[in-house]
């Protein structure tokens, strides 16, 4: 396969290089992510994992629970690119993960306050990764069209053109 590729008018273009290996840009986007969601719920003053009855459910919560991690999983898919919606599953993990453990072994609860069972807890968990997970979509998108569509390679290095039928028919017949 040759280094350059051919764009739609027919002329060589160098290859899409992207600013970072991929391990890199992986462990910053996930880092990023990991420190926006902390620092929202830190922001917003709620803590997924404490149940306080109906007063639990407050609109900071919300905002918590739906476009927070949607955020998150956009700069998540905007620094990592293609294959960050797989990316931005694991930013909830770790930052909502480190504080249920906070909340269960390091600090005491406020009076009035119960610690959620974890099978209810790892719901909110699941509702926040698939979140994230939407925003990288966005991420990812967005990205793209910074970025461009394809690498501008016709042909991924693993792959191989294939003939279309009307070549394989042409090469029966001579």
């Amino acid at each position: 396969m040759k280094n350059e590729a051919e764009d739609d008018q027919g002329q060589n273009v160098a290859p899409y290089r992207d600013w970072a290996p991929t391990w890199l840009r992986g462990l910053i986007a996930f880092t990023a992510g990991c420190l926006l969601l902390d620092m929202g719920l830190h922001s917003l003053d709620v803590r997924i994992e404490w149940f306080i009855g109906l007063d639990t459910f407050s609109f900071s919560w919300v905002l918590a629970m739906i476009p927070l991690p949607v955020l998150a999983g956009v700069v998540v898919g905007l620094i990592y690119g293609f294959g960050g919606k797989y990316l931005a599953h694991f930013p909830p993990v770790l930052v909502l993960g480190w504080c249920y453990y906070e909340s269960m072994s390091h600090f005491p609860l406020p009076d009035g306050t119960k610690l959620m069972p974890w099978q209810f807890w790892a719901f909110f968990l699941i509702l926040q990764m698939e979140f994230c997970a939407l925003g990288a979509v966005f991420g990812e998108v967005l990205h793209h069209r910074l970025r461009g569509w394809d690498n501008r390679i016709k042909y991924g290095a693993d792959s191989e053109y294939l003939c279309d039928q009307e070549e394989i028919m042409l090469k029966k017949l001579n």
